[in-house]
């Protein structure tokens, strides 16, 4: 007789078969056949939580009883780590054996078992769709934020050096500034330096036309990546830096 808090199983011939997670439409793609098709009992959720207690309850219990009453010595202080590392050794090693019993082998079981696979064992399959999906979907969404990543970094290396380019421009300026000093370009007598002193006026302008617009361009793909630029000094450079 089936219990009343078993979940009714899909047929496995109904499951869709997935490809790569589509990144337009990553939301849809957590929304399976088996979505909501797993639920634990009271029974099982009062089991687990008494597993999960249980475990920190041993790991507390073991390192107690690897403390040395009389830590004032030396001697006693370096048995009682070295006592402390051999329990957790030991504690790290019960765990994986446990994890490996109640965790590895019911998904082998569910996976492989074929007809032998229990009930219980069966119900995981839907779990385990939804963790492939997972999956999926983060491996797509790691990938694009290696690419926008990388993407910035190559952009602020561009900046940097239309910053130095810009900087070395504005300098030649104020060196032909000081050379004419009130003088303006059409004040100027000699027709080839005139010319000179307009051509470099128009690259400074222009030149700051393109910082300004390459800033803009820059900072609003560093704060539309939602990557923790506050963090990072030249970033916070980059996105607050305003440009004269």
């Amino acid at each position: 007789m089936a219990n009343k808090n078993d979940v009714d199983m899909l047929d496995p011939a109904t499951t869709p078969q997935h490809g790569g997670p589509s990144p337009s439409h990553d939301p849809d793609v957590l929304q399976t056949s088996h979505s909501g098709a797993f639920a634990f009992s009271d029974s099982e959720q009062r089991a687990l939580q008494l597993y999960y207690q249980l475990r920190e309850l041993e790991l507390e219990h073991t390192l107690l009883q690897a403390q040395t009453p009389d830590e004032q010595l030396q001697a006693q202080l370096i048995t009682a780590e070295r006592e402390a590392m051999e329990a957790k050794a030991e504690y790290e090693l019960r765990n994986n054996i446990s994890h490996n019993v109640l965790v590895m082998d019911p998904v082998l079981k569910a996976v492989h078992g074929g007809e032998r696979t229990s009930h219980a064992e069966k119900r995981i399959l839907p779990m385990m769709t939804e963790h492939d999906t997972v999956s999926m979907l983060h491996g797509s969404l790691a990938a694009r934020l290696v690419a926008v990543q990388k993407t910035v970094g190559t952009t602020a290396q561009a900046n940097m050096v239309a910053r130095r380019k810009n900087r070395e421009l504005a300098a030649t300026m104020l060196a032909l500034a000081e050379e004419i000093k009130v003088q303006t370009a059409k004040d100027i007598d000699d027709a080839r330096l005139r010319e000179q002193v307009g051509a470099v006026e128009q690259q400074v302008k222009d030149s700051r036309r393109r910082m300004k617009v390459l800033k803009g361009l820059l900072s609003a793909m560093v704060v539309g990546s939602g990557i923790n630029w506050a963090a990072d000094e030249q970033l916070v450079e980059l996105v607050l830096d305003d440009v004269d």
